[in-house]
């Protein structure tokens, strides 16, 4: 595995982690703002994590397709290695 690769997956780990607990966070304080006895909290946070989920889910097809992408590519472009 080339470090490009490792670095791309760490990083992305990272992002979708970090996007989870930001948007449960967002989601917690928007229901605590609007009314701070009610379940509605906790049923933001949760929203809030599937919309982080979703955004680290689509984020990582995109990086699979493109990589996809790069592979057709490097497998067209086969250098010529004969000396005539």
């Amino acid at each position: 595995m080339k470090i490009s690769k490792l670095a791309t997956t760490y990083s992305l780990a990272t992002q979708g982690i970090f996007s989870m607990v930001c948007f449960l966070a967002l989601g917690y304080f928007i229901g605590w703002l609007i009314d701070k006895d009610s379940p509605l909290k906790a049923i933001l946070a949760v929203v809030g994590v599937i919309i982080g989920l979703f955004i680290f889910v689509s984020n990582l097809l995109y990086l699979l397709k493109e990589d996809e992408k790069e592979r057709k590519k490097d497998k067209l472009e086969v250098p010529n290695d004969k000396k005539d």
